[in-house]
């Protein structure tokens, strides 16, 4: 259980990379993000089911076998977050955004990309 949370706790903070968390700046250099109240962290409610499947390996550099589990979770998903949304956006021929993936980054990006067909994404013209 206590390493089904470890890997619980370092999926969720990848995933809360990919998408959240940043530090914002003022232009005199003051931190604006520096509580949690200012800072968006993951919340249980807006997150997926983790399903931890592991297996056992003793490590053969420890006396009794054991190793550390706690990164493990956080390694690949920030990247597998990173990936699936430039995945999705690749109709709208988005190859990168900025971290972390907010809505208005998001949007924003398939405002200013184009369909596969070539078809203008960015919204209605002047005049039109």
């Amino acid at each position: 259980m206590i390493v089904e949370g470890q890997v619980h706790g370092g999926v969720v903070q990848g995933i809360g990379q990919a998408l959240w968390e940043q530090a914002v700046y003022a232009d005199n250099g003051q931190l604006l993000t520096g509580s949690l109240a200012d800072y968006a962290i993951p919340r249980a409610d807006v997150l997926p089911d983790i399903e931890v499947l592991s297996t056992v390996t003793p490590s053969p550099h420890h006396p009794l076998g054991v190793k550390g589990i706690g990164e493990a979770g956080t390694i690949a998903s920030t990247c597998t977050v990173y990936n699936a949304v430039i995945d999705a956006l690749e109709p709208f021929g988005v190859e990168s955004i900025q971290m972390p993936l907010t809505p208005e980054r998001v949007f924003g990006a398939m405002k200013r990309g184009t369909t596969k067909s070539g078809a203008d994404l960015s919204g209605p013209r002047k005049g039109a």
